[in-house]
């Protein structure tokens, strides 16, 4: 062999040795840069006070089981958060500081996984639910974030059950061009409630703008189950010339189901075009279990009738707020009823009034055993 075959196999040999360090390095640095990634996206996507993984790993998700995509992300401890688009406000970072139960679950689950016996609600099969409060900023930052912009008309937003007003003073600053409404019963007259009054204490008065709140005419306080009232505050406070439209409607009052769907018979017709009615607390209580196993399956059976003559009979269950729905969404113990673009009604007080039917789907036909099983012909 000669010299300079020689030489060229040498430079050859050096040359792979070379490109094999690089790609080894390359590769390195490659996989750093990716752990590095996927810590700071958990970090920036994990509200900071939620633990993350990078801190002190879930004792049932594994780190790697953080996913992105779509408009959120997943943290270590399996709960999803939804990023606030270009120029929303953050429902979650605003509510963690007013200290509402809306937003307290992904917080407190870590450590109630820890001990079962300090959870709320110790033994559940769904982990989500053991702990004391909710996960409701995924769909209010979905559903309500683009209201929550600078740029977004005036409305108005009602809120039912002012409590001890953290929720309401979380909408307000949520909703920096909304005007904000919320009913309560305990700030009513003080005395037997025998007597149309209030026994157990005034809780709204504990919040430091109470008397703001009160003088600005947006607290009202009285029964928000009672049709008559709900009149009253609605053509006296809501109704006036100058006042800008319905389009959010919460109930976060007593959690009974009575009430909620009333909230729903009453205020529904009212708000405008493609606004939007939420119901929370749909969770399987004794106090509330009939509005999630009696209403919602009468009402969603009504989302989808077509009224077609050549199929099977298919009555209505409420025909009063099936002209008016457009869609029905769903997360854990809270939906979300969106009205269609038929203009807002005003329907009269006996229309208003829920219905026999809406807490007992057997009193409406086509929810009845064997009303759709095929008939010989």
């Amino acid at each position: 062999m000669s010299s300079s075959q020689r030489l060229t196999q040498i430079l050859l040999l050096l040359n792979v040795v070379v490109v094999s360090i690089s790609l080894w390095s390359f590769l390195n640095a490659a996989d750093g840069g990716v752990s590095r990634v996927k810590l700071v996206e958990e970090k920036s996507f994990a509200p900071p006070d939620t633990p993350s993984s990078i801190d002190e790993p879930s004792p049932t998700i594994a780190v790697d089981s953080i996913t992105s995509g779509g408009i959120g992300t997943t943290n270590s401890n399996g709960f999803y958060f939804v990023q606030p688009r270009q120029g929303e406000r953050s429902f979650y970072e605003i509510a963690k500081k007013t200290g509402t139960d809306k937003v307290t679950a992904p917080m407190r689950l870590p450590d109630c996984l820890k001990n079962d016996a300090s959870c709320t609600r110790p033994g559940c099969v769904r982990q989500e639910c053991r702990p004391w409060g909710h996960h409701y900023d995924t769909i209010y930052q979905q559903r309500m974030g683009p209201y929550s912009r600078d740029d977004t008309d005036p409305f108005q937003f009602l809120e039912i059950g002012f409590y001890n007003g953290a929720g309401y003073d979380t909408y307000r600053e949520f909703l920096p061009n909304g005007e904000c409404h919320s009913i309560e019963i305990a700030c009513i007259e003080k005395g037997p409630r025998s007597e149309g009054k209030w026994p157990w204490g005034n809780f709204a008065e504990k919040n430091k703008r109470y008397q703001q709140y009160l003088d600005e005419d947006r607290l009202h306080c009285g029964d928000g189950s009672d049709v008559n009232y709900l009149d009253e505050v609605w053509r006296n406070s809501m109704k006036r010339p100058d006042a800008p439209p319905l389009k959010i409607v919460v109930d976060d009052g007593a959690h009974l189901a009575p009430h909620m769907a009333q909230t729903v018979f009453f205020w529904f017709p009212k708000i405008e075009p493609r606004g939007i009615l939420i119901v929370e607390d749909i969770q399987p209580i004794s106090e509330a279990n009939e509005f999630r196993t009696q209403f919602l399956p009468q009402i969603m059976k009504d989302l989808h009738y077509c009224g077609d003559p050549k199929q099977l009979p298919d009555d209505l269950c409420f025909p009063t707020l099936f002209p008016l729905l457009a869609s029905i969404h769903c997360e854990m113990h809270i939906c979300i009823f969106e009205r269609n673009d038929t203009p807002s009604k005003e329907l009269s007080l006996a229309e208003s009034k829920m219905p026999p039917n809406a807490l007992d789907m057997s009193k409406c036909k086509s929810m009845l055993s064997g009303n759709w099983q095929r008939q010989n012909r």
